[in-house]
């Protein structure tokens, strides 16, 4: 008896998964079942294949709280001119080069057939609930509203213009336990009537969906709108016959059909727009993506730069004496300028970066964008003779708190859009270290993530809109702002982590989240680094999805104890910072299993945090790692290497071994749970031998990264620094693709020149 291979390689303890693009979600799903796992994508057609699905940047069911799939997809392997090409790889984090793994999603990019996807994965719920409400349409539409704003923690909102509004919940048994009570209330309250039988529900949305793909394309409107104008375009479709209306109340999305009138099909449309609403993809892939056709530079007339400069933004925002041009030379990593920019310019407006943008075309400047300067790669550091663009005056912020998302400047420092979204009970998870000084163009043109990046993922898993400029100084818009579902999401997300090589992003919407309702942060003390590695393992293979996962050498408890002295024990050879949060009784039972586990993998010391200052306090020591590092030795190359989650511990071990190779102090810490780990290369710049010694050092960290499938960098991007080695990262065919889209975007190769591409 023989038996037939499973097309499926699961990596469980990695939480991703690769399987034939010609799999259905449904398939894949049944598979992973076994492992406690899913990816969290359930199309209403189950014959659709993954590839599908990923054309259209496709949710399914669970739009609302999960998203489209391209926040999943890690990997894809295409075929391409009659060979095999690979993109992406098997790490939860990448910032080597473009995201063409991520563009792939709505079609962004167009590379060639896609046979084979590699996904990121989420553990199955313990228990799930569907509760039908029927009634009014607007009462049911004000009731789906109620229930996303006031953060009930809802699956899945799917309403039917006929008078039914679907609720899906999912979680620990006692927490949807918990908010089925508040639905039943909510409704009640609102005068609708429960169903109670609702356990087959989802089989009307499957008929509708089915009905409305049938339909010709041009009789068919998939939109996606603010969710307070859903009632509006309601209203206005209903007034035509024959046409059947439903969607995704959480996300806005509107489907509407048969519209066989075009002028009512028209109308509609122009209805839609005035509602500030955009086509959807989630049926049916997004027309060809455009590329910028640039046009040369016409209209300014000022032979000097400067002076047409000043003229844009005023004598106080242009810079260009020497003296104050120095300091804007260096970023916070060690990379040196080649020479002084021309000037430096702080532009207050989106179109006073175009006017920039058109005056820098015209004499052939080189523009480096610069945000805080935090960057640890060398990114804006400036070319000789440049024109820097500062953002740090873009600093406009506004918080849609029924819409769920943030509309931001390109300046808007990180921790501020945090504070802003939590005092209305919203949550802006990425959260790099250096998040107090660091801007949100800085953080996209990195796709930044941080130690809450492991269950809430990077930047680029919240970008929904980008306003950018182009070279030569045209604006564009990309993405829909509502679901990120948009014709352009996927120019948004290329956008993402370019290192503003391709444009200057200036302005971007960003979707937030309810703010978890409790957290919990258990540290766990280990005698070996070996038994703390082999612990984020054990956890990553559990099942749970910590909200972080810290791991700390010994020589950085060493060091920042000796800079705190908060209690650590100097002698210990590793620590983890475990947070978890969400619902109050999810927190209390995750908190409890991650502290046996750290008991089971050998830590001699468990502490968890019972107040806010308990809290307070453990971070402290994880946030204060680089002023403690600088007691060792005055400078420090920081990397950036991520592996997959099952070598962590191989990788530190080997990381160890370079170090004594070369007799440079590494110290190792960062995002264990997602294999982001942050080797840090102490050293002293006055000293030649160390000097001399560096640079092969920080190549044999790379080189132990790229053999076990790991990449150059997780989320401080390329820059200058790492630039030499992104040819054996990314190899000849991935370069080539990458150089032809930047010269689509910038065909002279003015935008951050000797950045990112070799």
């Amino acid at each position: 008896m023989t038996t037939t291979p499973s097309p499926f390689t699961i990596h469980a303890g990695a939480l991703l998964a690769s399987t034939p693009a010609s799999t259905t979600a449904t398939a894949f799903n049944e598979a992973l079942a076994a492992y406690g796992l899913c990816l969290p994508i359930v199309p209403l057609r189950a014959e659709v294949t993954l590839a599908e699905l990923v054309a259209c940047n496709s949710g399914g069911r669970y739009r609302l709280q999960s998203g489209p799939i391209g926040r999943y997809v890690r990997a894809a392997t295409l075929e391409r001119d009659g060979k095999l090409l690979t993109i992406g790889g098997p790490t939860l984090k990448r910032a080597t080069g473009y995201n063409l793994h991520r563009a792939l999603a709505g079609q962004g990019v167009r590379l060639g057939t896609i046979r084979e996807l590699t996904f990121n994965l989420r553990p199955l719920p313990a228990a799930t609930a569907l509760r039908l409400v029927r009634g009014p349409i607007e009462r049911l539409l004000a009731l789906a509203d109620h229930l996303v704003v006031d953060g009930v923690g809802v699956r899945a909102l799917a309403f039917d213009v006929a008078g039914m509004l679907l609720i899906e919940l999912a979680g620990l048994p006692a927490v949807v336990e918990r908010q089925s009570d508040a639905v039943a209330r909510a409704a009640t309250r609102a005068q609708l009537t429960l169903v109670t039988d609702s356990l087959n529900s989802w089989y009307h949305w499957e008929e509708l969906a089915h009905r409305h793909t049938a339909l010709p394309a041009d009789q068919r409107l998939d939109v996606t709108l603010p969710r307070r104008a859903l009632p509006d375009l309601i209203a206005a479709c209903r007034a035509l016959t024959g046409i059947t209306i439903w969607g995704d109340a959480g996300v806005g999305s509107v489907h509407i059909g048969p519209l066989i009138d075009r002028t009512h099909y028209a109308t509609v449309k122009a209805h839609v727009a005035a509602l500030g609403g955009q086509p959807c993809t989630e049926f049916g892939p997004p027309p060809e993506p455009t590329f910028p056709s640039l046009v040369p530079a016409t209209g300014v007339t000022e032979a000097d730069p400067v002076r047409a400069m000043q003229q844009v933004v005023g004598k106080r925002f242009l810079i260009h004496h020497p003296d104050q041009l120095a300091v804007y030379g260096q970023d916070a990593s060690i990379a040196q300028p080649n020479g002084l920019p021309l000037a430096v310019a702080l532009p207050a407006t989106t179109d006073e970066v175009a006017a920039l943008m058109r005056i820098a075309a015209a004499h052939r400047l080189p523009v480096v964008t610069r945000g805080a300067g935090s960057g640890l790669a060398g990114g804006s550091v400036p070319t000789a003779g440049s024109l820097v663009i500062g953002l740090n005056r873009m600093e406009q912020l506004a918080i849609d708190r029924e819409q769920q998302v943030a509309h931001v400047g390109a300046g808007v420092i990180t921790a501020e859009l945090q504070r802003a979204a939590e005092r209305v009970g919203l949550f802006y998870p990425p959260d790099p270290s250096s998040q107090t000084a660091s801007t949100i163009g800085g953080n996209i043109a990195c796709n930044a993530g941080g130690p809450r990046c492991l269950k809430y993922g990077v930047t680029a898993d919240y970008v929904l809109g980008v306003t950018a400029v182009l070279a030569d100084g045209t604006i564009v818009r990309y993405g829909d702002g509502f679901s990120g579902q948009g014709e352009s999401n996927g120019l948004a997300q290329l956008l993402v982590g370019s290192e503003g090589t391709l444009a200057v992003i200036t302005e971007a919407t960003l979707r937030l989240i309810p703010l978890p309702r409790a957290r919990r942060t258990t540290m766990a003390i280990f005698r070996t680094l070996h038994e703390a590695c082999a612990t984020v393992e054990r956890i990553m293979a559990s099942g749970l999805i910590p909200a972080s996962l810290e791991l700390m050498d010994d020589t950085t408890i060493a060091a920042v104890e000796a800079y705190l002295q908060i209690g650590l024990p100097r002698d210990a050879g590793a620590l983890l910072l475990m947070l978890a949060d969400g619902e109050p009784e999810a927190v209390d039972q995750e908190a409890t299993a991650l502290a046996e586990l750290a008991r089971t993998g050998g830590a001699e010391r468990v502490v968890v945090a019972r107040t806010a200052g308990d809290e307070a306090n453990l971070w402290q020591a994880r946030r204060v790692i680089a002023p403690a590092l600088a007691r060792i030795r005055p400078n420090r190359l920081g990397e950036d290497i991520s592996v997959p989650v099952p070598q962590i511990a191989a990788c530190v071990s080997r990381i160890k071994q370079v170090s004594a190779a070369y007799e440079l102090p590494i110290v190792v810490f960062g995002h264990a749970g997602d294999g982001n780990l942050h080797p840090n290369i102490l050293f002293d710049a006055r000293n030649p031998g160390e000097l001399a010694r560096l640079w092969p050092c920080a190549e044999a960290i790379f080189a132990v990264a790229l053999e076990m499938g790991g990449t150059l960098s997780g989320e401080h991007g390329i820059g200058t620094l790492k630039r030499p080695f992104v040819r054996q990262a990314l190899g000849e065919t991935q370069i080539a693709i990458q150089r032809a889209i930047k010269s689509h975007f910038d065909p002279e190769g003015r935008l951050n020149p000797g950045k990112v591409l070799p």
